[in-house]
């Protein structure tokens, strides 16, 4: 697999990602609790992912490589799973996940720097 295929590989899964929690995080805010609760359900389910030990899910496994990277652990990730699985996450919480975001976002964008052959 050429660099160029690999790097758009990884963007295509990345911003799937980074989508999926950019969404969640909007809908986490919404006055509805149906929906702020689904959204505390997808972000749990995302954050466990890069938390699972024993994935065998590829996607997950990168998942899990990019966060701890970025941010030099996965136990934050773990705290915050743990706290929406509980409930709706306080303001500091939500400024942890937003931070998360950022970092998937920047990974994104790295990825696709590859792609286009400016890395």
């Amino acid at each position: 697999m050429s660099d160029v295929a690999l790097n758009g590989s990884i963007y295509q899964q990345l911003r799937s990602y980074a989508d999926t929690l950019d969404r969640a995080l909007i809908a986490l805010r919404n006055p509805q609790n149906t929906i702020a609760d689904e959204a505390r359900r997808q972000i749990a389910d995302l954050l466990r992912k890069a938390t699972a030990n024993q994935s065998v899910d590829h996607a997950a496994l990168m998942l899990r490589i990019v966060l701890g990277r970025r941010l030099q652990s996965l136990v934050l990730c773990d705290m915050l799973a743990t706290v929406l699985e509980g409930g709706p996450p306080n303001s500091s919480e939500l400024a942890q996940l937003e931070h998360i975001a950022l970092e998937l976002d920047k990974e994104c964008s790295a990825a696709l720097a590859g792609f286009r052959g400016k890395r």
